[in-house]
């Protein structure tokens, strides 16, 4: 509650910094017989425009209105959509920081409206330069409007797609993100479950840096979690043999991200794009280096292939330990300085929510699945999109 307050403050504060001051007039004629303006008088008017400000910025978490909506906020072009949610830049009125504004439509939802609350809950307790940051959330009877960071790079699918392989120091780079963002996480004991190149947004145009985004799939882990879910390309072999499973499942898809960013292609595929048989190779967890996607490699330090391979241990605590002791990331780190967590203009209203999850977001049947929620067929490439639920 205490760092909510402070969080508050800070972001009055920048408002306040961000309006701009009357001219104070020097040495006024007194036979004119008019006062100086003080610094004193200065503060009072900022304070009141600060206030006015704030109330006619809406509650957090509240119910609202269209017309409510349409009043504080200027909603601008489309940046994003999926199948559930719409994304916009965003303008809160009265300011001119822009950011991006999430829309859900609830009735496409289809019962799956408790992803959006755990997505809200969720990212309400995280704070970090390499995750996305919600500002504030509001609903009306039809759609939820989560008001977030404006991050306008584009997603790191779209940069495979245009590159088809990246540098050993550009691959490190992404790496070292993710790696900084799913520290953080695990630290709450947060499971994404969704890391993916859809999911990680450059922050910056042309830029390397990344932040982790959509949690609808993430959830709080306190004992072993037998819900299958996820993206083929990327789901771990304990998901798929529904043993039980932890926060180790984001560890394994990093391994397959390095492995795409570097070789191009997946490190499992099915020549005949079947998802069963895509499934049997990723539990028999063979990591193989094939020609031509390999051939020629020598750029690539020894570290990277070893790197490669503990991040994808069989083994799912044996992964997350070597992870974790960071026996498998420390090299790939180079020196750079972590930027601060973003300050947003937006006026806090402290809100204490508990992290809320479901144990049954997804069917657990492996058939259902495949046929309901994970529509799309392996590719020789990345495939974007194989997971309906990903609503953005």
């Amino acid at each position: 509650m205490e760092k909510t307050q402070q969080r508050s403050l800070k972001a009055a504060e920048h408002v306040a910094n961000t309006k701009s001051s009357p001219t104070v007039p020097q040495n006024w004629d007194k036979d004119l017989n008019l006062v100086t303006i003080t610094e004193q008088d200065i503060n009072k008017q900022e304070t009141a425009e600060q206030k006015d400000l704030q109330s006619s910025i809406l509650p957090d978490g509240a119910e609202v209105s269209l017309e409510d909506i349409e009043r504080c906020y200027d909603m601008g072009r489309v940046v994003g959509d999926g199948n559930f949610a719409v994304v916009r830049e965003c303008r809160v009125r009265g300011l001119a920081e822009m950011f991006a504004m999430k829309i859900v439509d609830n009735a496409k939802l289809q019962g799956r409206g408790n992803m959006i609350q755990n997505e809200i809950a969720l990212l309400r307790n995280l704070e970090h330069p390499r995750l996305i940051q919600l500002f504030r959330s509001h609903h009306t009877d039809t759609h939820v409007y989560l008001l977030m960071e404006l991050v306008t790079g584009g997603d790191l699918f779209d940069a495979i797609t245009q590159s088809g392989r990246f540098t050993e120091p550009s691959a490190a780079c992404m790496i070292r993100d993710i790696s900084q963002a799913l520290e953080c996480i695990h630290s709450k004991s947060i499971a994404h479950r969704d890391i993916k190149p859809e999911n990680l947004l450059r922050h910056g145009n042309g830029s390397l840096n990344l932040k982790l985004a959509d949690f609808g799939l993430a959830m709080v882990v306190t004992e072993p979690v037998f819900t299958v879910c996820g993206t083929p390309t990327y789901v771990a072999p304990e998901i798929l043999a529904e043993t039980g499973y932890g926060v180790g499942v984001d560890v394994w898809a990093m391994g397959v991200i390095l492995f795409v960013l570097l070789g191009g292609i997946p490190p499992f595929r099915s020549p005949d794009r079947n998802q069963e048989e895509l499934f049997r190779l990723i539990q028999k967890g063979e990591v193989h280096f094939l020609s031509p996607y390999w051939d020629n490699k020598l750029h690539i330090k020894t570290y990277l292939i070893t790197m490669i391979q503990i991040l994808m241990l069989l083994t799912e605590t044996s992964r997350f330990k070597r992870f974790m002791t960071r026996q498998a990331t420390s090299k790939m780190h180079p020196m750079q300085k972590t930027p601060p967590p973003r300050t947003s203009n937006i006026p806090q209203i402290s809100t204490n929510l508990r992290n809320q999850h479901s144990k049954k977001t997804l069917t657990q049947n492996k058939s259902d699945l495949l046929s309901n929620e994970l529509k799309g067929s392996e590719e020789a490439s990345v495939n974007k999109g194989l997971v309906e639920t990903n609503y953005i």
